[in-house]
């Protein structure tokens, strides 16, 4: 059975890639739809629709994101590939900066703070003399090449902080 690994955004796919690049997930690019995440949070994308029925066997998705609310909507012609049983959510509450925060061990003050990770991250989170601005290339910076064992031990500590709902899993049950 195949996986398709649906991103809400650029910044969870960009650490995706990460762990999926240097092995250190669960699944491999061999076992995904198209080989590789996509950002997006429906099933109506064009690409995935051609790529889902191509492969015209069960899937199993995994979403990632911060935010979990919205219903994955299974298109009427996808009904046979996909099953509502094999839909996980994977979430990074409040925001997946919170892994860059945990990593800098300034949890404590960002506890204290009343500001959200992203604009706590951008205010007090420099790497390499850049700022933390969002981008792809800053994460692929700060976790990439011999710095990935941070992200996998940044995903672990998030899992033993955090509580999530009952239907929502954490990153670190997608390691190795």
């Amino acid at each position: 059975m195949k996986y398709l690994i649906m991103c809400e955004g650029t910044n969870e796919e960009t650490l995706i890639n990460l762990l999926l690049d240097n092995n250190k997930l669960k699944v491999t690019r061999d076992d995904l739809i198209g080989r590789r995440p996509y950002n997006v949070r429906q099933l109506k994308n064009p690409v995935i629709k051609t790529e889902l029925k191509h492969y015209n066997n069960s899937v199993i998705i995994y979403r990632i994101g911060d935010t979990q609310k919205d219903v994955l909507v299974i298109p009427k012609d996808l009904k046979k590939i996909v099953l509502r049983e094999n839909i996980f959510k994977f979430c990074t509450k409040p925001e997946m900066e919170i892994l860059l925060i945990i990593n800098e061990n300034l949890i404590n003050e960002f506890n204290k703070s009343k500001e959200s990770p992203k604009d706590f991250a951008k205010r007090n989170i420099i790497y390499d003399g850049v700022r933390y601005n969002q981008s792809n290339v800053f994460l692929e910076n700060y976790y990439g090449g011999k710095r990935i064992n941070k992200l996998v031990d940044n995903i672990k500590k998030y899992k033993h902080m955090k509580k999530h709902d009952k239907d929502e899993l954490y990153l670190a049950d997608l390691l190795k």
